[in-house]
C-alpha cells in the first residue's frame, strides 16, 4: 500500500523534503509504524522519539491523517490505509 506523508517547516528544512511516498505491508498500517518509517530519512530522525514514546504530556508535532488531527482519532494507533495522506507540522510551523 502507498500512503503519501508530507512535512512542514524545520522538518522540511532539515531532510531538504516535501513529503514523501511510503511503500508499505498491509491494507492497512498504525501511524506510529509510518512514523518509524520517516524517522530513516536523514533530517527527520527526531520523529523515532515520537514512534517510541507517543506525545506524553505535551505534542512535539501535530499529525494530520486526511486533514483530521491523530489525537482526536486514535492517535499513534491510528490505522492509516492506502492512499491516505499523513501530515505532520511542528507546533511552530502555523502561521
Amino acid at each position: 500500500m502507498k500512503v503519501d506523508v508530507r512535512v512542514f517547516g524545520p522538518l522540511r528544512l532539515n531532510s531538504g523534503k516535501k513529503g514523501l511516498t511510503l511503500e508499505l505491508a498491509g491494507p492497512r498500517v498504525r501511524l506510529r509504524e509510518i512514523l518509524k518509517e520517516v524517522a530513516k530519512v536523514k533530517g527527520l530522525e527526531e520523529l523515532e522519539g515520537v514512534a517510541k514514546r507517543g506525545f506524553g504530556d505535551g505534542a512535539p508535532f501535530i499529525i494530520l491523517v486526511d486533514g483530521r488531527n491523530c489525537l482526536d482519532l486514535q492517535g499513534l494507533d491510528t490505522e492509516v490505509g492506502e492512499g491516505q495522506k499523513v501530515s505532520i507540522f511542528p507546533p511552530s510551523a502555523g502561521g
